[in-house]
């Protein structure tokens, strides 16, 4: 298994390198942050079998390569939904939240009229093997040697130039990284550690002159993705205010699975 984002030290998480982002070089990338918050939730036990629907984590600053501790609190408990909370911390710091919503799963006898209305087969073609692996070192991050999340711990695939070009995006993704050492990343993890990289799948200026950070990342389920890799369709609309968005719809290989909102801070670098 190859190294992982984090290792476990008592109850502290301590970042390897590789979690490091593109905004500052002694900073986090969003998505190891948000993976361990969805680990924790995940970990959180519901009276019955529960999935997470919609996903929220707010990061208040920058997550520094710094040790990391984790607190969760049940916000409403009950048979058909709960509420949970996890807090992240640097020592006495509060670096980071998430708020996740679970909903009983269960078999229902639908009799063919619980279907929706959405084009749930839509899937990105080609497929992630029929692509080139994104080479993006020099896009994000002063130090093109410095190992990074979105180089080193992810493979993109994207399709027409996603990442390098001022357009909609629409890539494949998937992590090579474990979040822990000897744990095997849990579907939802993985979606919630990969979520944060929507963010840049729609371009709409130049990284090299514009920042545009995202504090926060909602995911909405209707069902957890299936495999290896998530496929994701993102746009973004920015206006003269400093204030984007980023909507993003999320697939795995058999059709949709949810949708990704993030709010944009804009600034010149």
């Amino acid at each position: 298994m190859p190294a992982s984002l984090f290792y476990l030290d008592g109850d502290q998480l301590i970042p390897d390198s590789v979690t490091r982002g593109g905004w500052s070089d002694d900073a986090q990338h969003g998505s190891p942050p948000s993976g361990i918050l969805a680990r924790a939730i995940e970990m959180v036990a519901t009276a019955v079998p529960m999935q997470v629907v919609r996903f929220t984590v707010d990061l208040f600053r920058e997550v520094p390569l710094q040790p990391l501790t984790i607190r969760t609190a049940v916000v409403r408990e009950g048979r058909r939904i709960q509420l949970v909370r996890a807090r992240l911390f640097q020592d006495s710091t509060e670096v980071g939240q998430a708020l996740a919503l679970k909903i009983r799963v269960a078999g229902v006898d639908t009799d063919g009229e619980l279907t929706g209305t959405a084009p749930v087969g839509d899937v990105p073609s080609p497929g992630p093997e029929d692509l080139p692996i994104l080479d993006w070192r020099d896009t994000f991050g002063s130090g093109a040697d410095l190992p990074r999340f979105h180089t080193d711990a992810v493979e993109i695939r994207s399709i027409g130039g996603s990442f390098l070009k001022r357009a909609p995006g629409e890539s494949w993704f998937r992590l090579t990284r474990p979040l822990l050492a000897d744990e095997e990343v849990t579907s939802f993890q993985r979606i919630a550690t990969i979520a944060d990289l929507a963010n840049g799948n729609a371009q709409a200026v130049d990284p090299q002159r514009w920042l545009f950070v995202n504090p926060d990342i909602t995911l909405y389920l209707h069902r957890l993705p299936e495999g290896e890799w998530i496929g994701m369709r993102s746009e973004v609309q920015q206006e003269p205010i400093g204030v984007g968005m980023t909507h993003t719809i999320v697939y795995d290989r058999r059709g949709r699975v949810g949708r990704i909102l993030q709010a944009q801070l804009l600034d010149r670098r």
